[in-house]
């Protein structure tokens, strides 16, 4: 079985960057931060074709990549992350920082890092649920979850989506948008208070 190498690089920066809050990670949550940083790989300015594997939307609602969960369980298999009794995921240092120095010694992997690492800060300033939710109503996933359906996201049109929401929190932010964090938070949260504007709707 060939590994991605980009997926592979993902899952590492994300195992090993994210926030001691975030540790031990599900692997509903790893492949959820993969795709938030996919999606913040595109608003860094980057093509489609730079991410270098493909996601899909579950029956259950969440994104999903076969790459990536190869890459998982081949980090298992060498020992570089460990299971708990749960199945949650924790790095196996000072290993899994080895292994990650190597990958970023890759001219063409390094600035991946970046990406990842600004997704799993998100959850410093919004409660994971909150992500979920958000990701869950982002362009490809909020056609598909209701009907529980299994469909390939970041199509053409789910791109051009994306990028128009961009302009407008890139618009909102002016001269502070010059780093990632504060736009995918903002874009993020956006989602968050249209759900809680529709419950206030609801109330009436």
């Amino acid at each position: 079985m060939e590994i991605s190498p980009e997926a592979y690089c993902d899952a590492i920066c994300i195992l090993s960057d994210a926030p001691l809050s975030l540790k031990p990670m599900s692997i509903i949550e790893l492949h959820l931060f993969s795709y938030l940083g996919c999606v913040l790989a595109l608003f860094d300015g980057h093509a489609l074709g730079d991410l270098g594997y493909e996601y899909a939307v579950t029956s259950e609602g969440f994104p999903f990549s076969v790459k990536l969960e190869e890459a998982r369980k081949h980090l298992v298999s060498r020992g570089l992350i460990s299971l708990d009794d749960h199945g949650y995921m924790l790095p196996v240092r000072p290993h899994l920082d080895t292994e990650l120095d190597l990958i970023l010694s890759i001219e063409s992997l390094s600035l991946r890092r970046s990406w990842f690492r600004t997704a799993t800060e998100c959850a410093l300033a919004l409660p994971i649920g909150s992500i979920r939710y958000a990701i869950g109503q982002s362009p490809g996933m909020s056609a598909s979850v209701p009907l529980g359906q299994r469909n390939n996201l970041l199509g053409v049109d789910d791109v051009e989506l994306l990028y128009d929401e961009y302009g407008i929190v890139q618009d909102a932010l002016g001269n502070q948008a010059q780093e990632l964090l504060s736009p995918a938070v903002l874009w993020l949260s956006a989602r968050v208070l249209s759900r809680e504007g529709d419950a206030d709707e609801n109330q009436y």
